[in-house]
Protein backbone atom coordinates (compact mmCIF):
# COMPACT_ATOMS: atom_id res chain seq x y z
CA UNK A 1 0.00 0.00 0.00
CA UNK A 2 1.23 3.53 -0.76
CA UNK A 3 -0.06 7.04 -0.36
CA UNK A 4 -0.40 7.23 -4.14
CA UNK A 5 -3.04 4.51 -3.90
CA UNK A 6 -4.74 6.08 -0.88
CA UNK A 7 -5.16 9.41 -2.68
CA UNK A 8 -5.80 8.10 -6.19
CA UNK A 9 -8.90 8.98 -8.19
CA UNK A 10 -9.55 5.24 -8.34
CA UNK A 11 -10.46 5.40 -4.67
CA UNK A 12 -13.17 7.95 -5.46
CA UNK A 13 -14.53 5.73 -8.24
CA UNK A 14 -14.65 2.65 -6.02
CA UNK A 15 -16.35 4.63 -3.28
CA UNK A 16 -18.99 5.97 -5.67
CA UNK A 17 -19.57 2.47 -7.06
CA UNK A 18 -20.01 1.08 -3.54
CA UNK A 19 -22.54 3.80 -2.66
CA UNK A 20 -24.57 2.94 -5.76
CA UNK A 21 -24.44 -0.80 -5.09
CA UNK A 22 -25.48 -0.31 -1.45
CA UNK A 23 -28.38 1.98 -2.26
CA UNK A 24 -31.74 0.19 -1.71
CA UNK A 25 -33.15 2.53 -4.37
CA UNK A 26 -30.93 0.74 -6.87
CA UNK A 27 -30.76 -2.85 -5.61
CA UNK A 28 -34.42 -2.94 -4.51
CA UNK A 29 -35.99 -2.35 -7.96
CA UNK A 30 -33.47 -4.73 -9.53
CA UNK A 31 -34.46 -7.45 -7.08
CA UNK A 32 -38.15 -6.84 -7.80
CA UNK A 33 -37.47 -7.06 -11.52
CA UNK A 34 -35.54 -10.33 -11.15
CA UNK A 35 -38.36 -11.76 -9.01
CA UNK A 36 -41.48 -10.58 -10.82
CA UNK A 37 -40.21 -10.00 -14.36
CA UNK A 38 -37.66 -12.81 -14.86
CA UNK A 39 -38.07 -12.97 -18.61
CA UNK A 40 -37.32 -9.28 -19.17
CA UNK A 41 -34.50 -9.44 -16.65
CA UNK A 42 -32.88 -12.40 -18.42
CA UNK A 43 -33.08 -10.56 -21.74
CA UNK A 44 -31.44 -7.48 -20.21
CA UNK A 45 -28.70 -9.59 -18.62
CA UNK A 46 -28.11 -11.42 -21.90
CA UNK A 47 -27.60 -8.08 -23.64
CA UNK A 48 -25.13 -7.00 -20.96
CA UNK A 49 -23.35 -10.37 -20.97
CA UNK A 50 -22.86 -10.18 -24.74
CA UNK A 51 -20.78 -7.06 -24.22
CA UNK A 52 -18.60 -8.55 -21.45
CA UNK A 53 -15.62 -10.79 -22.26
CA UNK A 54 -16.32 -14.42 -21.36
CA UNK A 55 -13.39 -14.42 -18.94
CA UNK A 56 -15.13 -11.75 -16.83
CA UNK A 57 -18.55 -13.40 -16.78
CA UNK A 58 -19.28 -15.13 -13.46
CA UNK A 59 -22.78 -16.48 -14.02
CA UNK A 60 -25.17 -17.49 -16.78
CA UNK A 61 -27.90 -14.96 -17.70
CA UNK A 62 -30.28 -17.90 -17.90
CA UNK A 63 -29.96 -18.59 -14.18
CA UNK A 64 -31.23 -15.78 -11.98
CA UNK A 65 -30.77 -17.56 -8.64
CA UNK A 66 -27.24 -16.22 -8.12
CA UNK A 67 -28.28 -12.75 -9.27
CA UNK A 68 -31.22 -12.69 -6.85
CA UNK A 69 -29.03 -13.89 -3.97
CA UNK A 70 -26.52 -11.10 -4.63
CA UNK A 71 -29.30 -8.53 -4.87
CA UNK A 72 -30.88 -9.72 -1.60
CA UNK A 73 -27.54 -9.29 0.15
CA UNK A 74 -27.13 -5.80 -1.34
CA UNK A 75 -30.67 -4.80 -0.32
CA UNK A 76 -30.07 -6.01 3.24
CA UNK A 77 -26.73 -4.22 3.48
CA UNK A 78 -28.27 -1.09 1.96
CA UNK A 79 -31.10 -1.04 4.50
CA UNK A 80 -28.61 -1.52 7.35
CA UNK A 81 -26.55 1.35 5.93
CA UNK A 82 -29.58 3.67 5.82
CA UNK A 83 -30.57 2.75 9.39
CA UNK A 84 -26.99 3.31 10.57
CA UNK A 85 -26.80 6.71 8.87
CA UNK A 86 -30.15 7.75 10.36
CA UNK A 87 -29.08 6.69 13.86
CA UNK A 88 -25.78 8.55 13.44
CA UNK A 89 -27.61 11.76 12.51
CA UNK A 90 -30.05 11.38 15.38
CA UNK A 91 -27.33 10.62 17.93
CA UNK A 92 -25.43 13.78 17.02
CA UNK A 93 -28.59 15.92 17.19
CA UNK A 94 -30.03 15.11 20.63
CA UNK A 95 -31.78 12.07 19.12
CA UNK A 96 -33.85 14.35 16.92
CA UNK A 97 -34.95 12.85 13.61
CA UNK A 98 -35.65 16.11 11.80
CA UNK A 99 -33.56 19.21 11.20
CA UNK A 100 -33.48 21.96 13.81
CA UNK A 101 -36.00 24.72 13.14
CA UNK A 102 -35.92 28.47 13.71
CA UNK A 103 -33.10 29.33 11.31
CA UNK A 104 -33.35 32.47 9.13
CA UNK A 105 -30.02 33.17 7.48
CA UNK A 106 -30.78 36.85 6.88
CA UNK A 107 -31.14 37.27 10.64
CA UNK A 108 -28.20 35.14 11.75
CA UNK A 109 -24.83 36.48 12.88
CA UNK A 110 -21.69 34.35 12.53
CA UNK A 111 -18.26 34.63 14.10
CA UNK A 112 -15.37 33.17 12.10
CA UNK A 113 -11.91 33.01 13.65
CA UNK A 114 -9.05 33.19 11.18
CA UNK A 115 -11.42 34.56 8.56
CA UNK A 116 -8.90 36.66 6.65
CA UNK A 117 -7.20 33.84 4.75
CA UNK A 118 -7.38 30.20 3.76
CA UNK A 119 -10.40 28.17 4.77
CA UNK A 120 -11.79 30.97 6.93
CA UNK A 121 -11.83 33.46 4.07
CA UNK A 122 -13.71 31.01 1.85
CA UNK A 123 -16.23 30.32 4.64
CA UNK A 124 -16.86 34.06 5.08
CA UNK A 125 -17.53 34.46 1.35
CA UNK A 126 -20.12 31.69 1.41
CA UNK A 127 -21.83 32.91 4.56
CA UNK A 128 -22.21 36.40 3.15
CA UNK A 129 -23.66 34.95 -0.04
CA UNK A 130 -26.30 33.27 2.16
CA UNK A 131 -27.23 36.62 3.70
CA UNK A 132 -25.49 36.00 7.03
CA UNK A 133 -23.75 38.90 8.78
CA UNK A 134 -20.21 37.89 9.70
CA UNK A 135 -17.76 39.03 12.38
CA UNK A 136 -14.20 38.13 11.41
CA UNK A 137 -11.65 37.63 14.18
CA UNK A 138 -8.04 37.63 13.04
CA UNK A 139 -4.62 39.18 13.62
CA UNK A 140 -4.21 39.67 9.86
CA UNK A 141 -5.72 42.65 8.07
CA UNK A 142 -9.09 42.22 6.42
CA UNK A 143 -8.73 41.35 2.69
CA UNK A 144 -9.58 44.13 0.26
CA UNK A 145 -12.53 42.21 -1.20
CA UNK A 146 -14.22 42.31 2.22
CA UNK A 147 -13.55 45.92 3.18
CA UNK A 148 -16.57 47.47 1.48
CA UNK A 149 -19.05 44.72 2.34
CA UNK A 150 -21.51 45.97 4.96
CA UNK A 151 -22.32 42.40 6.01
CA UNK A 152 -18.74 41.84 7.18
CA UNK A 153 -17.25 43.42 10.30
CA UNK A 154 -13.58 42.97 11.18
CA UNK A 155 -12.23 42.73 14.73
CA UNK A 156 -8.50 42.54 15.30
CA UNK A 157 -8.19 39.77 17.84
CA UNK A 158 -5.52 37.48 19.23
CA UNK A 159 -7.52 34.31 19.90
CA UNK A 160 -4.76 33.00 22.20
CA UNK A 161 -5.68 35.75 24.68
CA UNK A 162 -8.88 35.48 26.72
CA UNK A 163 -8.86 39.26 27.24
CA UNK A 164 -8.52 39.96 23.52
CA UNK A 165 -11.39 37.60 22.72
CA UNK A 166 -13.53 39.16 25.45
CA UNK A 167 -12.93 42.67 24.10
CA UNK A 168 -13.78 41.61 20.55
CA UNK A 169 -16.89 39.77 21.75
CA UNK A 170 -18.12 42.86 23.60
CA UNK A 171 -17.75 44.96 20.44
CA UNK A 172 -19.55 42.33 18.36
CA UNK A 173 -22.50 42.19 20.74
CA UNK A 174 -22.65 46.00 20.82
CA UNK A 175 -22.29 46.61 17.09
CA UNK A 176 -23.89 43.54 15.50
CA UNK A 177 -25.81 41.65 18.15
CA UNK A 178 -25.49 38.19 19.64
CA UNK A 179 -23.98 35.61 17.24
CA UNK A 180 -25.84 32.36 16.61
CA UNK A 181 -23.02 30.70 14.65
CA UNK A 182 -19.46 30.28 15.92
CA UNK A 183 -16.85 28.77 13.61
CA UNK A 184 -13.59 28.09 15.42
CA UNK A 185 -11.43 27.88 12.32
CA UNK A 186 -8.15 29.60 13.22
CA UNK A 187 -5.22 27.23 13.11
CA UNK A 188 -1.42 27.23 12.91
CA UNK A 189 1.33 24.66 12.71
CA UNK A 190 5.10 24.74 12.56
CA UNK A 191 6.26 21.33 11.27
CA UNK A 192 9.40 20.29 13.13
CA UNK A 193 10.63 17.41 15.28
CA UNK A 194 9.59 17.40 18.93
CA UNK A 195 13.16 17.98 20.14
CA UNK A 196 13.45 21.19 18.11
CA UNK A 197 10.12 22.77 19.11
CA UNK A 198 10.67 26.01 21.11
CA UNK A 199 8.40 26.62 24.08
CA UNK A 200 7.08 29.91 22.67
CA UNK A 201 6.10 28.24 19.39
CA UNK A 202 4.45 25.35 21.22
CA UNK A 203 2.39 27.70 23.37
CA UNK A 204 1.27 29.59 20.25
CA UNK A 205 0.11 26.40 18.53
CA UNK A 206 -1.82 25.21 21.59
CA UNK A 207 -3.26 28.68 22.11
CA UNK A 208 -4.58 29.06 18.58
CA UNK A 209 -5.58 25.47 17.81
CA UNK A 210 -7.02 24.43 21.14
CA UNK A 211 -7.32 26.93 24.01
CA UNK A 212 -9.00 29.54 21.82
CA UNK A 213 -12.05 27.28 21.62
CA UNK A 214 -12.63 27.76 25.33
CA UNK A 215 -12.29 31.55 25.06
CA UNK A 216 -14.72 31.99 22.17
CA UNK A 217 -17.31 29.53 23.47
CA UNK A 218 -17.24 31.14 26.91
CA UNK A 219 -18.13 34.44 25.26
CA UNK A 220 -20.79 33.37 22.75
CA UNK A 221 -22.41 30.19 24.06
CA UNK A 222 -24.35 31.75 27.00
CA UNK A 223 -26.72 33.66 24.72
CA UNK A 224 -27.18 30.58 22.53
CA UNK A 225 -28.20 28.70 25.67
CA UNK A 226 -30.70 31.39 26.63
CA UNK A 227 -32.34 31.13 23.21
CA UNK A 228 -31.72 27.38 22.75
CA UNK A 229 -30.51 28.30 19.29
CA UNK A 230 -27.03 28.19 17.77
CA UNK A 231 -24.36 26.20 16.00
CA UNK A 232 -20.73 25.79 17.13
CA UNK A 233 -18.36 24.45 14.47
CA UNK A 234 -14.95 23.16 15.54
CA UNK A 235 -12.41 22.78 12.73
CA UNK A 236 -10.14 19.90 13.70
CA UNK A 237 -8.23 17.67 11.27
CA UNK A 238 -7.60 14.08 10.25
CA UNK A 239 -4.54 14.58 12.43
CA UNK A 240 -7.03 14.20 15.31
CA UNK A 241 -6.86 10.47 14.56
CA UNK A 242 -3.41 9.90 13.04
CA UNK A 243 -0.28 11.77 14.18
CA UNK A 244 2.62 12.31 11.79
CA UNK A 245 6.33 12.90 12.33
CA UNK A 246 7.17 16.62 12.76
CA UNK A 247 3.47 17.20 13.48
CA UNK A 248 3.11 16.35 17.17
CA UNK A 249 2.07 19.92 17.99
CA UNK A 250 -0.67 19.97 15.37
CA UNK A 251 -1.97 16.45 16.04
CA UNK A 252 -2.06 16.97 19.80
CA UNK A 253 -4.03 20.22 19.50
CA UNK A 254 -6.44 18.81 16.93
CA UNK A 255 -7.06 15.74 19.07
CA UNK A 256 -7.76 18.24 21.84
CA UNK A 257 -10.19 20.09 19.56
CA UNK A 258 -12.05 16.84 18.92
CA UNK A 259 -12.27 16.13 22.65
CA UNK A 260 -13.48 19.71 23.20
CA UNK A 261 -16.24 19.21 20.61
CA UNK A 262 -17.40 15.94 22.19
CA UNK A 263 -17.51 17.41 25.70
CA UNK A 264 -19.25 20.56 24.47
CA UNK A 265 -21.97 18.51 22.77
CA UNK A 266 -22.64 16.62 25.98
CA UNK A 267 -22.65 19.75 28.16
CA UNK A 268 -25.06 21.56 25.83
CA UNK A 269 -27.42 18.58 25.85
CA UNK A 270 -27.27 17.47 29.48
CA UNK A 271 -25.83 20.29 31.59
CA UNK A 272 -27.55 23.23 29.88
CA UNK A 273 -30.61 21.39 28.55
CA UNK A 274 -30.35 23.09 25.15
CA UNK A 275 -31.02 20.34 22.59
CA UNK A 276 -31.43 22.80 19.71
CA UNK A 277 -27.86 24.07 19.91
CA UNK A 278 -25.94 22.22 17.22
CA UNK A 279 -22.30 21.17 17.42
CA UNK A 280 -20.17 20.06 14.49
CA UNK A 281 -16.55 18.97 14.20
CA UNK A 282 -14.82 19.09 10.81
CA UNK A 283 -11.81 16.92 9.93
CA UNK A 284 -10.12 18.03 6.69
CA UNK A 285 -7.32 16.08 5.09
CA UNK A 286 -4.21 17.90 3.84
CA UNK A 287 -5.20 21.37 2.58
CA UNK A 288 -3.09 23.56 0.30
CA UNK A 289 -2.70 26.56 2.63
CA UNK A 290 0.37 28.51 3.82
CA UNK A 291 0.38 26.28 6.91
CA UNK A 292 1.75 23.36 4.87
CA UNK A 293 3.97 25.24 2.43
CA UNK A 294 7.14 23.72 3.90
CA UNK A 295 6.03 20.11 3.41
CA UNK A 296 3.50 20.39 0.58
CA UNK A 297 6.07 19.52 -2.06
CA UNK A 298 7.09 16.32 -0.27
CA UNK A 299 3.48 15.28 0.22
CA UNK A 300 2.56 15.84 -3.42
CA UNK A 301 5.67 13.98 -4.55
CA UNK A 302 4.51 11.04 -2.46
CA UNK A 303 1.14 11.05 -4.23
CA UNK A 304 -0.94 13.03 -1.72
CA UNK A 305 -3.70 15.00 -3.40
CA UNK A 306 -3.95 18.36 -1.63
CA UNK A 307 -7.42 19.76 -1.04
CA UNK A 308 -8.25 23.42 -1.65
CA UNK A 309 -9.70 25.76 1.01
CA UNK A 310 -12.83 26.06 -1.17
CA UNK A 311 -13.56 22.36 -0.78
CA UNK A 312 -13.37 22.56 3.01
CA UNK A 313 -15.47 25.73 3.11
CA UNK A 314 -18.12 24.05 0.97
CA UNK A 315 -18.29 21.19 3.46
CA UNK A 316 -18.58 23.49 6.47
CA UNK A 317 -21.28 25.68 4.97
CA UNK A 318 -23.20 22.67 3.63
CA UNK A 319 -23.33 21.35 7.21
CA UNK A 320 -24.68 24.70 8.44
CA UNK A 321 -27.37 24.65 5.76
CA UNK A 322 -28.33 21.12 6.81
CA UNK A 323 -29.23 22.51 10.24
CA UNK A 324 -27.73 19.43 11.83
CA UNK A 325 -24.73 18.82 14.03
CA UNK A 326 -22.27 16.04 13.33
CA UNK A 327 -18.81 14.92 12.34
CA UNK A 328 -17.71 15.94 8.85
CA UNK A 329 -14.67 14.26 7.29
CA UNK A 330 -13.34 15.77 4.06
CA UNK A 331 -12.96 14.01 1.72
CA UNK A 332 -15.46 11.29 2.64
CA UNK A 333 -13.13 8.53 1.44
CA UNK A 334 -10.84 9.42 4.35
CA UNK A 335 -13.53 8.46 6.89
CA UNK A 336 -11.63 5.26 7.55
CA UNK A 337 -9.18 7.36 9.59
CA UNK A 338 -11.78 7.91 12.31
CA UNK A 339 -11.68 4.20 13.14
CA UNK A 340 -7.92 3.77 13.15
CA UNK A 341 -7.72 3.74 16.95
CA UNK A 342 -9.85 0.61 16.99
CA UNK A 343 -7.53 -1.32 14.66
CA UNK A 344 -5.01 -3.89 15.92
CA UNK A 345 -1.83 -2.07 16.93
CA UNK A 346 0.25 -3.72 14.21
CA UNK A 347 -2.15 -2.47 11.55
CA UNK A 348 -2.21 1.02 13.05
CA UNK A 349 1.57 1.14 12.97
CA UNK A 350 1.71 -0.02 9.36
CA UNK A 351 -0.58 2.87 8.37
CA UNK A 352 1.46 5.37 10.37
CA UNK A 353 4.64 4.02 8.80
CA UNK A 354 3.28 4.50 5.27
CA UNK A 355 2.00 8.06 5.82
CA UNK A 356 4.88 9.04 8.10
CA UNK A 357 7.50 7.87 5.62
CA UNK A 358 5.81 9.89 2.87
CA UNK A 359 5.66 13.04 4.99
CA UNK A 360 9.41 12.93 5.71
CA UNK A 361 10.65 12.01 2.23
CA UNK A 362 12.95 14.57 0.68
Amino acid sequence: MSTAIIYSSGGDFIGALARIALSPLVSGPLLLAATYAPKETKEALSTIASRIPAALSTCSPGDLSTTKTILKVLVALGIIRVINKTLNNMAQNSWRLFRAGGWDWNKEIAVVTGGCSGIGLCVVERLVAMGVRVAVLDIQDLPKQFQNDNRIRFYHCDVTSADSVAQAAHKIRTELGHPSVLINNAGVTYPMPILRMPEKTLRTVFGVNCMSHWYTVQQFLPRMIQLDHGHVVTVASLASFVALPTGADYAATKAGALAFHEALAQEVKHHYKSPNILTTVVHPDFVATPLLKDIQGRLEKAGVKMLTPDVIADGIVAQLKERRGGQVIIPKRASIASGVRGWPHWLQELLRDVIGRASTMQ
